[in-house]
């Protein structure tokens, strides 16, 4: 299904099940990952059958015998990359390729899943997948599905020609196919009341794990723009919108933020890490238990035993903990949703056009390739950068949700700016002149004496940003920075006071 020209948002509303109702929807899940897999199974003899074929072959060494670093070879590469794309996508590599092949296999379940719910509920999940291998290039393997792992299902609100088979919204409960889900409406709810005032597009169930057992919810999708939330007593905008520009200096774990009425800087997400050490401990636990209860599947130095086939048993401890596992990734992903939107209101309130350098995080994630030997030490130097605290903290997340809220608010919003172009971390407005650093020096001794931390003179720089000459605005630079300076050491002070903070942020430096 293409993207809908209306404006569109969801609205999740949990659902109130009884045991034989959770049942059914369990069962109905494990039906659509039977499905999801059959037709990933499909697709991927089908792909083997492309790359099998001759013109694809020949397609394949002629990339193979280009050079990657020539320039020439450059320019013949892409069209070749483009020629392969093409091919496969006539292959039926599309989206719309397998939504037709789904149809011959969701009928030997149609009592329980529908014509919709397969054709535009699991297709469109197994053509995510095969495109992000494909075409995106963000994977190299497309994987089945263990049980538990099909977390949503969709379908239309709308009946249509396969007769009320697909999940509906009937105003206080949801149905499909014979199952009548109610839902938890709050009355007094004014935000809720509003939103279900308009047209639903088509509805979502969405399976999330709980501490003993699955919570289900129900996301409606909506014709409108979200209704902005007020305050019920004076009636006046929960999160006030602010005028002007604001500049965004954005890393794996830290935000940097420069308006008019305020600077500073802060960690993102920050209760996240609590979460991610309960993880670690149940990690580890899991290995322990997994390794008793399959002493045969390691060698004596307690490796995994390669090239032979095995077999792993699960203890009900282990499941146990992996429910565990389960419910910390969930708490995770929404307590750093949680606090993404919170910083995002707070930096609504400041301005309401956003300056940021674009970053290329999956770059920052991966691994170096180069491998250096330490003048220092004589040891090899790690090969690890951002990865773990990309995954995290996830700052490109915060800011697609700053973004949606501008859109939604119809304000300015967010410019991404390329960072060869103004190097904030170079550059030096008294001087007009860009400077390398290394990424360990976290402050910048200027030439009017002062010393400023790194990161917010950077989002002091890009606030200044003049989108008609593609460059820094040096009057406006020149006249707000002793405000700057008053706002930096404000900042300062309240991160000097805190007992800890991210190295990052370079706070131990300046006490030393």
């Amino acid at each position: 299904m293409g993207k809908s020209s209306t404006d569109t948002c969801c609205l999740s509303l949990p659902l109130k099940l009884e045991k034989w109702q959770e049942d059914r929807l369990a069962k109905r899940f494990e039906i659509a990952r039977q499905i999801y897999n059959t037709l990933v199974h499909a697709e991927l003899k089908r792909l083997s059958q492309v790359k099998r074929s001759q013109q694809y072959r020949e397609i394949e060494n002629k990339i193979r015998a280009l050079d990657r670093n020539d320039q020439e070879d450059k320019k013949e590469l892409s069209l070749l990359y483009k020629l392969r794309d093409d091919l496969l996508r006539k292959s039926g590599f599309n989206d719309y390729g397998f939504k037709a092949d789904i149809k011959y296999f969701y009928k030997h379940f149609g009592e329980n899943i529908g014509a919709n719910v397969a054709v535009h509920g699991i297709a469109p999940q197994v053509w995510s997948a095969f495109d992000s291998v494909l075409f995106k290039k963000r994977g190299k393997k497309v994987h089945y599905k263990k049980p538990g792992d099909i977390c949503s299902l969709r379908g239309y609100s709308v009946t249509g020609k396969s007769g009320g088979s697909e999940i509906m919204f009937r105003g206080t409960y949801i149905e499909w196919k014979g199952l009548k889900m109610p839902l938890k409406l709050s009355p007094d709810n004014i935000y809720e009341s509003e939103m279900l005032d308009h047209r639903v597009k088509y509805v979502r169930i969405v399976r999330k794990p709980g501490k003993r057992k699955d919570r289900w919810y129900a996301q409606l999708s909506l014709e409108c723009k979200p209704v902005i939330k007020c305050d019920p007593v004076s009636g006046e905008m929960r999160h006030p919108v602010g005028k002007g520009p604001v500049g965004l200096d954005i890393g794996p774990q830290t935000l940097a933020y420069c308006a008019l009425s305020e600077a500073g800087l802060v960690e993102l997400a920050d209760q996240v890490q609590d979460i991610e050490r309960e993880k670690q401990r149940l990690q580890r636990r899991l290995d322990r238990s997994r390794r008793a209860a399959n002493p045969n599947n390691y060698a004596a130095d307690g490796t995994i035993k390669r090239g032979v086939k095995l077999t792993h048993n699960k203890s009900k401890r282990y499941c146990i903990l992996q429910r565990e596992l389960r419910y910390l990734q969930q708490q995770q992903a929404e307590t750093r949703k949680r606090q993404h939107t919170e910083l995002a209101n707070y930096l609504l309130s400041l301005g309401d056009r956003f300056y940021v350098e674009d970053m290329n995080w999956s770059s920052l994630a991966r691994r170096a390739k180069k491998t250096e030997i330490s003048e220092k030490t004589g040891r090899y130097k790690r090969k690890k950068r951002f990865g773990k605290s990309i995954a995290n903290k996830a700052p490109g997340s915060l800011i697609d949700i700053l973004k949606q809220k501008c859109e939604s608010l119809g304000i300015p919003g967010v410019e991404k700016l390329p960072t060869s172009l103004l190097k904030a971390s170079q550059y030096n407005h008294q001087t007009g002149e860009y400077t390398p650093k290394p990424r360990s020096q976290r402050w910048n001794d200027m030439p009017d004496g002062e010393r400023i931390q790194r990161d917010l003179y950077s989002a002091f720089l890009l606030q200044h940003y003049d989108p008609v000459s593609k460059g820094y605005d040096q009057a406006a630079l020149q006249r707000d920075y002793p405000q700057f300076l008053q706002h930096h050491h404000h900042s300062i002070q309240r991160l000097t006071a805190k007992p800890k903070t991210p190295s990052s942020m370079g706070i131990h430096q300046r006490l030393r």
